[in-house]
């Protein structure tokens, strides 16, 4: 098993090449258990006035509901900092902006996710968006 080095905050790396790289940070569960919070509510199900919060969730009256689609986004705006080579439909270069790391092919998500999850910055990223490197002081490996 390769070594695990903690997340820090600090630390951004790039994957990519010459023509197609995006810079990002590793992500937290901190980071993960923020978003999910900020986008879930409680709801009641029932209309039924039960006195107790506890017994109407008991009974199953309340549930949370996660907005999963808002903290995808949120994952991905925390993550990515910056790219270069991604381009909007008419050529032109794409600023990073949140609405377009969503709109980024699901392939390229998915790749950018298990980066970001990787257990250190050594390169555990076996996708086409590889190799990892460490561009930042807290994001380079101890020698």
């Amino acid at each position: 098993m390769p070594k695990i080095q903690l997340i820090s905050r600090d630390e951004v790396f790039e994957i990519g090449d010459a023509d197609c790289a995006f810079t990002l940070r590793r992500l937290s569960p901190d980071v993960v258990r923020e978003a999910r919070r900020r986008h879930t509510k409680r709801i009641e199900h029932s209309a039924e006035r039960i006195e107790s919060e506890a017994m109407r969730h008991a009974l199953g009256a309340l549930r949370d509901e996660t907005d999963e689609a808002e903290v995808d986004k949120d994952i991905l705006d925390y993550v990515i900092q910056d790219w270069r080579g991604v381009e909007l439909t008419d050529g032109s270069p794409a600023p990073c902006t949140r609405d377009h790391k969503h709109g980024l092919p699901n392939s390229v998500k998915a790749e950018i996710l298990a980066a970001v999850g990787a257990v250190n910055l050594q390169g555990d990223s076996l996708g086409p968006l590889r190799p990892l490197k460490p561009i930042s002081k807290a994001a380079v490996p101890p020698a």
